[in-house]
């Protein structure tokens, strides 16, 4: 027999009463269409309960946003933390099914463009839904020669390369990386002004020299080759702006380079938080640069413990 899920008390009733205002709308009239579907009160009561608690989870850890604002990487989090806390395979998949039926229900009614779990792989037995990959100082400094090299390759067109040290440095969610547009950015300070986060916060983001360089390289490299980009600095093959799953799509490919398959957009905000701590950058700062509202989210989901210091302290002791 199969091992039972552990439980886990996400379910607030006051939290989803509280619940983004438009998100609720959604639900009451997803609610009606099952209903006018004839799916049985069980089946009915299956999916408000998943819903209902992934509704709670929001209300937590992701501002209280409304459902249609999410992306992939929000709702990785989301699966990344019941798989943490207990959950298996069979239980992952069917909080997805739920989830996945309501998105698929608003595209139906044109509320939005796509289901954002499309870009999330069902999980196998025993097979967690996805790896948090936090890439070590080796790893990046492998996936710049490698990203090099294909630029090399590739006629010169640094746009792979500049997509991972940029995602990299910024440590920006994939919806606001895929909506830098040219005018935002200001070379001379290694910023990117008004870019709109979560929740509909306009935040900056902060990029290294190096990122400044290439980027210029890119932009002279479409002006070089008469490319109309439309203004957005990263596009697809036929010079229209890059979407989320266009940047997982390029994401996985940058993966194989680097014998990390299961890189995905948000391993590198995870990842420049981490070496921004291995550096000794306060926790504080690193929360600010990931545009948090508090440390909790940044110490959970973006830092791990610092294995080597561990060792070296314990070390001391001789024990």
């Amino acid at each position: 027999m199969a091992e039972r899920s552990k439980r886990i008390e996400m379910y607030d009733a006051d939290k989803v009463k509280q619940s983004n205002a438009e998100t609720l709308k959604l639900f009451n009239k997803y609610k009606m269409d099952m209903e006018l579907r004839e799916l049985s009160p069980t089946t009915i009561a299956a999916y408000e309960s998943d819903l209902s608690q992934w509704f709670s989870y929001i209300y937590d850890n992701q501002g209280n946003q409304s459902i249609t604002e999410l992306t992939e990487d929000d709702l990785t989090e989301f699966f990344y933390y019941c798989k943490k806390e207990g959950n298996n395979s069979r239980r992952i998949k069917r909080r997805m099914s739920s989830i996945s039926a309501l998105y698929n229900y608003l595209m139906k009614k044109r509320l939005i463009k796509e289901n954002p779990m499309m870009f999330i792989d069902r999980p196998k037995k025993d097979v967690d839904v996805t790896t948090q990959t936090f890439l070590s100082k080796e790893q990046v400094k492998l996936m710049e020669q490698k990203l090099h090299e294909y630029t090399e390759s590739h006629g010169g067109n640094p746009q792979l390369e500049v997509y991972a040290l940029f995602s990299l440095s910024t440590m920006a969610r994939v919806t606001a990386v895929s909506n830098i547009q040219w005018k935002q950015i200001d070379f001379e300070e290694r910023v990117c002004n008004d870019v709109l986060e979560k929740e509909g916060k306009v935040v900056t983001l902060y990029f290294n020299s190096k990122v400044a360089i290439l980027l210029q390289n890119l932009k002279q490299y479409r002006l070089d080759n008469n490319i109309d980009d439309g203004g957005y600095v990263f596009i697809t093959a036929v010079n229209t702006k890059a979407d989320a799953g266009t940047l997982f799509e390029w994401c996985k490919k940058i993966g194989k380079m680097i014998d990390v398959p299961t890189l995905h957009p948000h391993d590198f905000r995870h990842s420049g938080s981490q070496l921004l701590k291995l550096a000794g950058c306060p926790i504080e700062e690193i929360s600010d640069l990931l545009n948090h509202s508090g440390l909790d989210v940044t110490k959970k989901f973006y830092l791990r413990p610092d294995q080597k210091k561990i060792r070296e302290t314990k070390d001391k002791y001789e024990v």
